[in-house]
């Protein structure tokens, strides 16, 4: 009954189906084309849903076998096709129409119930032996892992590999479909996109090179993926043997970026080879709990008061006065106090004990008046650059307050480089090449960064730079500026080609 449970609890939340023209584009990257001659092939469909994938690739197999002048046994049909579902509801659906598909192709009545059963398993794919597949197509769940039902994601780690049980379930299908796949073989699979960017799906990624695989973003945001619209944003990602020619894909200005970023790396190194340091701003916890009203500032002793700065600060090119101020149970070294050593902040805090204590990291914890984060003493140096985010365009601005950053920005510490030459350098197109290799694209063109993203940029060190690189990357003559920026990287600022 428990598990029962979890399996509609699991649908409720990710039953969202392909349209019919994205499952058209899956099964043509894949080359499962009514053209090709399908009579030994087999595809997999790990996760049928209500059967957009499933039914427009039989229609193909069946007019593969007609097109090479074939008419299809139940023998040769059987092996063809492997499909799973797990919920019972979308299995008899998918069941039934495909039933009626066959019928209406000519498949007569008692193997069209004979294919069907034998096709669309009422199973969980996850927990299923690997066959054996040549092509496989899919639209795998979108969900992340603390979503997860508790008895599947239970289930689900003691029986998967560690690789594919971090971050998304979509990484754990894919996984389990290279498992399935033979020599040659191709997987196309619509999937949220955030695995992709994230620290955990990185891991999967490497593994998945490690064993020869080569994973290539084929729509990087598909028009009208869903039979409904979602907030969720997807991508086509097509999975083939390291080295096999890949046809039937767009143009991709994502690849392009990524082999601007390649080169310019090769070429001068990372902004965290450069020395810079990188950090996004502390987590603190309880709404703006610990961001001061004016009249409140009075109440708490100086040395624990800071200056705040959210993304609404980052007008112009610096930021000399930060308008926030935010509370800080730390001291100038970055030690947590205790508040019996402050009585100000003592009195302060106490007022907000019910609404700091209920917060999930610190429930039945002593030291209820913490930040999520820590607040170390880096926080108090200076200058740094600041960077949303979210951004539409990626861009760094100058911090000379010392400000403590809300957890929507980055800080940016310049190591070597001078502060301000080095933001000159990264607004002049080094972060929109990385955003536009790297980052997750939004709507309305908008991108999201992560701090790995960040150290990757490129950058050569200060101190390998000539005289005269210097000295022109420093200068206020503009033109200067704009030919030694060219000579160094290859394009003009505010020029990256990959507009």
């Amino acid at each position: 009954m428990e598990l029962h449970a979890a399996i509609e609890q699991l649908h409720d939340r990710c039953a969202i189906y392909t349209s019919a023209p994205t499952a058209a584009r899956l099964l043509d990257l894949i080359g499962w084309t009514s053209n090709a001659d399908l009579s030994q092939a087999t595809l997999l469909e790990p996760c049928a849903g209500e059967g957009s994938i499933l039914m427009e690739g039989v229609r193909r197999l069946l007019h593969s076998f007609r097109s090479n002048g074939r008419t299809p046994s139940l023998g040769d049909l059987e092996p063809r096709i492997r499909s799973f579902e797990l919920h019972p509801g979308a299995a008899a659906i998918v069941r039934k129409l495909l039933r009626n598909l066959l019928i209406e192709e000519g498949i007569p009545p008692e193997h069209a119930d004979q294919l069907v059963l034998k096709w669309v398993g009422e199973r969980d794919f996850l927990l299923e032996k690997p066959e054996r597949a040549t092509h496989v197509a899919a639209n795998p769940p979108y969900v992340r892992w603390k979503n997860l039902p508790a008895v599947l994601a239970s289930l689900y780690r003691e029986t998967l590999p560690a690789v594919g049980t971090r971050g998304d379930l979509s990484v754990a299908f894919l996984n389990k479909m290279l498992e399935w796949i033979s020599d040659g073989g191709s997987i196309a699979a619509l999937t949220s996109d955030r695995w992709m960017f994230a620290q955990y799906g990185d891991g999967f990624l490497q593994d998945t090179k490690s064993r020869g695989w080569t994973i290539t973003v084929a729509d990087e945001r598909p028009s009208d993926p869903f039979m409904k619209t979602v907030g969720a944003y997807s991508a086509i990602v097509l999975l083939t043997p390291a080295g096999k020619p890949i046809h039937h894909l767009s143009s991709n200005r994502r690849q392009e970026a990524q082999a601007m970023l390649r080169e310019l790396l090769a070429r001068h190194g990372s902004l965290h080879e450069a020395g810079c340091i990188v950090r996004v701003g502390p987590a603190l916890g309880a709404g703006r709990t610990f961001i001061l009203d004016p009249d409140e500032i009075a109440e708490v002793e100086d040395e624990l008061v800071r200056p705040f700065l959210d993304r609404k600060d980052l007008i112009g090119s610096a930021v000399d006065t930060a308008r926030l101020r935010v509370v800080v149970p730390y001291d100038r070294r970055g030690v947590l106090i205790d508040p019996s050593d402050w009585p100000g902040f003592k009195t302060w805090v106490s007022k907000r004990r019910e609404a700091l204590s209920r917060r999930s990291q610190f429930r039945d914890k002593d030291q209820y008046w913490r930040t999520i984060d820590a607040v170390p003493a880096l926080w108090s140096t200076g200058p740094k650059l600041l960077m949303p985010e979210l951004s539409n365009k990626p861009f760094v601005t100058i911090d000379r307050t010392q400000a403590i950053p809300a957890h929507s920005l980055y800080a940016i510490w310049s190591g070597e480089w001078p502060t301000d030459v080095l933001q000159r350098v990264l607004n002049g197109g080094l972060l929109e090449v990385t955003a536009k290799a790297e980052a997750p694209a939004l709507k309305h063109g908008w991108m999201r960064f992560y701090k790995r993203f960040l150290l990757r940029t490129p950058l050569p060190q200060w101190s390998q730079l000539s005289h005269d690189v210097r000295e022109g990357l420093s200068s206020d003559d503009f033109q200067e500026f704009e030919e030694t920026f060219k000579g160094l990287f290859g394009f003009a600022p505010g020029a990256t080609s990959l507009a």
